[in-house]
């Protein structure tokens, strides 16, 4: 999942590509970019036993040193999430999304970064 939503967010937010890592970013990075973080799995189970189907819990954290651009940046993305529902995403091995469940986000200032993070927490079903 994580490569097809990456590879998905690069086409729509070409600002994003080559800014988006998984767990934390390089100390170098400067533009605005996007840390990701699966923080639950589940999988369907039916009287039958298991199925293929997937809900996955990420936590987006889209990041600038600029309040403005941090603003901007996550709006994108969301925008981007609510696109995607109904669709096959990925570029060789696609992904049918079935929902996302979007929940309020947040934002908060890294000291420690010297950024702004924009969180967006969502569930995504497929």
């Amino acid at each position: 999942m994580e490569i097809a939503l990456r590879y998905e967010l690069e086409k729509f937010i070409p600002e994003l590509k080559d800014s988006i890592y998984p767990t934390n970013a390089p100390e170098t990075a400067t533009k605005p970019y996007l840390v990701y973080a699966r923080i639950n799995t589940e999988i369907a189970k039916t009287l039958d036993g298991y199925t293929s189907s997937q809900a996955l819990s990420y936590i987006f954290s889209c990041m600038a040193t600029k309040y403005a651009d941090m603003k901007s940046l996550t709006k994108k993305v969301e925008v981007f999430l609510l696109t995607i529902p109904k669709t096959q995403i990925g570029d060789t091995d696609k992904l049918y999304v079935q929902d996302i469940d979007i929940k309020p986000g947040a934002e908060t200032y890294e000291h420690n970064l010297g950024v702004n993070r924009g969180i967006i927490d969502f569930t995504i079903y497929y």
